[in-house]
């Protein structure tokens, strides 16, 4: 990889962690006052996604500003889909095996996320903020 990819990457991974404390954060306090364990992710998701999407725009891949924001948010939308589906899918393997206490999502949670975040940087690279 080369100096440049390598910044990017970090950036996202900023960036990512921004969205990792915003969905993390609030899928805690959902879980917190007994929201369902699989409901709070639906809950807590779409929030990061929004966050990252903006702090993606303005700083990760500042120069694809010019593109229509609306537009870049729905090619956005259908990558961080693609990486939820496989971070949601290892969360509920996760929790279907470990139990359903806050820990046990927690965890899920996170290796969900770390799974998530190649797919999400690679789509965001390639089909969303591309030159």
């Amino acid at each position: 990889m080369k100096a440049d990819q390598v910044a990017l990457f970090l950036r996202f991974a900023v960036v990512g962690g921004i969205g990792f404390i915003v969905d993390g954060g609030l899928l805690w306090i959902l879980l917190t006052y007994g929201v369902n364990i699989y409901l709070a992710r639906i809950f807590s998701f779409p929030m990061a996604v929004i966050s990252t999407w903006w702090f993606n725009r303005i700083w990760t891949f500042s120069s694809a500003r010019k593109v229509s924001p609306g537009r870049q948010l729905n090619f956005y939308l259908a990558v961080q889909i693609t990486g939820a589906l496989s971070n949601y899918l290892i969360y509920i393997l996760i929790v279907q095996a470990l139990g359903t206490d806050r820990l046990t999502a927690i965890i899920g949670f996170v290796l969900g996320s770390f799974v998530g975040m190649f797919i999400n940087f690679s789509g965001a690279q390639r089909v969303v903020f591309r030159q």
